[in-house]
């Protein structure tokens, strides 16, 4: 995958004293009548609603975040945004939540409900954990607002100020106040120096210091519209991110050295060498000789290690009453049964070397959210850790420390982006590859029967493997059973007709890395054929593919990005009752192609039966615009593909 472009520019200050904190009022603003007139957006007419005000303060002192947003709801679309889910971090806490609702003629009505967790998922599959609740009394005209703090418990994260927004928004307010206490934690030589890197900010929007803090005011913002499929918005989005630093700062060359340097040697001390870790090895791998076999052993081993890092919210808790004991090796790792996923992936490490394998531990960036940028001086962005393998001369990637993630496979988020190879010189960076799409599948097999009223109906068997199967596993984590029932049939409705009924009957593999995971349904489709005189007229395809969504327009301005290579492959077994008979022709099959694409259908009717057939393949996750036009061209014929005839009469007619 070509890295994306950020076109960042980056400044550096020195913030000689410490600001004074409290500048910033987080009262609610008064109304002004322009608030209360104010009824379409400059530039965009029809829009929904408009961001009048937003605020983010941060006291990273207290470390915490002050947010405030007011919005006016200009249309009946724009009434939506009484409908609030804030998104909050993992290891966050939110608190002094107030909110309120102000009617056209300036009365207020204060919100004295409660909120709720949800689980916010992203069209990526990617799921957020939000706290959501309802503003009272919201109509075209209204003015909501609310305002809320962020405390983080576990992490000290690099600031970041998100400037533009899904709506137009009239003024900003930002203010950072930096911190100033020891930062052990942070390999910086100096925890004075606070830096940042803007990306996409508009003409003249540089942040100031005041001597009191950092500050940046802005009006007029424009929206960020995204477009489906387009990469990690937060590298086309106006931001501003900050990180601390000493020398560093002139030199990210030194930064990611020295920061290699202090990894290797706490990862080597960690992994050890430990005689007991060698008799394990040997245990475990026992008669085996086929070296791919051995690794696969003690791979399965080092994932059988109990994950902290995935465990639900209900079992962190439960894991905090237990008072587990940090680890202070990979040895304490094996005997303890619990860990990280970094010290899953260093125990891994120590039973390959224990084999005799040269095993290498490689810090990776995630392209989850947004791209590695060498500029940004922040170790966060390097966060988890992976593994290389020599084997037979080859390098082999495997990523021990995802939960559920297969041996030879590497969790989506850490391929395509640089990854540090650690070793004694500070380290080097490489590119995890993608996996190639016929290690990402979803297997779908209908076999059905089709009445005289065009319903249809029957069972389908889902097989996921590869990423697919592992997106899934985890997002089921901070589910409970219904959750997991209630996500498997919602995504399976989303891929049939409209109005479409589905019923889970049960999984296979939901625990497991190696096995594909299988679910079992049952469904009905009215309406599937449609009855014209003697006749039952019905498409050549079940199944509906969620990249469709991509190529809706005729233009577009961002890349298309799909999170990994991926391959569907359909399967449609279809009994017409006994008084219909089956065309005499059937629509020919087709087999389009691109450089990294291709589609496969086909049509039969074999033992009075009728089969149709289907496979996309993708092999690339990555499309330039100016790929665009024969990209959308190729999934407009799978569309045409998918929407072609065939026709069923009654017999005797």
């Amino acid at each position: 995958m070509r890295l994306l472009r950020s076109g960042y520019l980056v400044f550096c200050f020195l913030m000689a004293t410490p600001p004074v904190w409290g500048q910033q009022s987080e009262e609610w603003l008064p109304v002004t009548a322009h608030d209360l007139q104010m009824k379409d957006v400059p530039g965009d007419p029809g829009a929904p609603a408009v961001q009048l005000y937003y605020a983010d303060f941060r006291d990273d002192i207290r470390e915490s975040e002050f947010i405030y947003k007011r919005i006016k709801v200009l249309n009946e679309k724009g009434r939506n945004y009484a409908n609030v889910e804030i998104e909050v971090p993992q290891h966050d806490s939110i608190g002094d939540l107030q909110a309120r609702t102000i009617h056209p003629d300036g009365t207020i009505l204060e919100f004295r409900g409660k909120s709720y967790d949800k689980i916010v998922v992203r069209y990526h599959g990617e799921q957020i954990l939000a706290k959501a609740f309802t503003m009272p009394g919201v109509t075209v005209g209204s003015i909501v607002e609310y305002k809320y703090r962020l405390t983080w418990n576990h992490y000290f994260y690099d600031p970041t100020w998100t400037v533009q927004h899904e709506l137009y928004t009239l003024k900003e307010s930002f203010w950072l106040r930096r911190y100033t206490g020891p930062l052990e934690t942070r390999h910086i030589s100096d925890p004075t120096r606070l830096s940042y890197v803007t990306s996409n900010m508009p003409a003249g929007a540089v942040p100031k210091d005041t001597g009191t803090g950092v500050e940046l005011q802005l009006e007029n913002v424009p929206a960020f519209k995204p477009e489906r499929y387009m990469p990690p918005e937060a590298n086309f989005k106006a931001q501003v991110q900050f990180f601390y630093g000493g020398r560093e700062i002139e030199s990210p060359e030194l930064f990611w050295r020295e920061l290699g340097l202090d990894w290797y040697g706490k990862t080597e001390r960690f992994i050890g060498n430990h005689q007991e870790l060698k008799a394990a090895a040997a245990q475990i791998i026992g008669a085996e000789t086929d070296p791919e076999k051995k690794l696969r052993r003690l791979y399965a081993r080092a994932q059988q290690t109990r994950n902290l890092s995935y465990e639900s919210e209900r079992s962190r808790a439960q894991a905090s009453q237990e008072s587990l004991k940090p680890n202070e090796n990979a040895l304490e790792v094996f005997t303890r049964d619990y860990g990280s996923r970094n010290e899953i992936a260093e125990l891994f490490v120590a039973l390959a070397r224990s084999a005799g394998f040269q095993a290498d531990v490689l810090r990776v960036s995630s392209r989850r959210d947004r791209v590695f940028d060498p500029k940004l001086l922040s170790e966060n962005q390097l966060a988890a850790e992976i593994v290389r393998v020599k084997t037979d001369g080859a390098d082999l990637y495997l990523d021990p420390g995802t939960r559920f993630c297969p041996f030879g496979l590497i969790a989506w988020t850490y391929t395509s982006v640089p990854a540090l190879l650690l070793d004694k010189n500070g380290g080097s960076f490489v590119v995890a590859p993608t996996a190639t799409a016929d290690r990402n599948v979803i297997r779908r097999n209908a076999d059905a029967v089709l009445s005289g009223d065009g319903e249809l109906r029957g069972e389908i068997t889902i097989e996921y493997k590869g990423n697919e199967a592992l997106q899934r596993r985890l997002d089921a984590l901070e589910m409970d059973d219904s959750g997991q029932r209630e996500s498997l049939e919602e995504e399976l409705a989303s891929w049939l007709p409209s109005g479409a009924l589905v019923e889970l009957k049960d999984v296979q593999g939901r625990d497991s890395s190696e096995e594909p995971l299988i679910a079992h349904f049952v469904f009905q489709v009215a309406g599937f054929a449609t009855p014209a005189g003697k006749r039952l007229v019905l498409p050549a395809n079940l199944f509906h593919s969620k990249q469709m969504e991509a190529f809706s327009t005729s233009e577009r301005r961002y890349p298309v990005y799909f999170p990994y290579t991926f391959e569907e492959i359909d399967k449609l077994t279809l009994h017409p009752l006994p008084e219909y008979s089956l065309p005499a022709t059937l629509p020919g099959g087709q087999d389009v192609k691109l450089p990294s694409s291709r589609f496969i259908t086909t049509r039969s009717a074999p033992n009075g039966q009728l089969l149709l057939t289907r496979a996309l393949v993708v092999n690339s996750i990555y499309f330039q615009p100016e790929q665009y036009g024969a990209v959308r061209s190729f999934f407009n014929k799978l569309k045409a593909a998918d929407e072609e005839q065939i026709v069923m009469e009654k017999k005797g007619h």
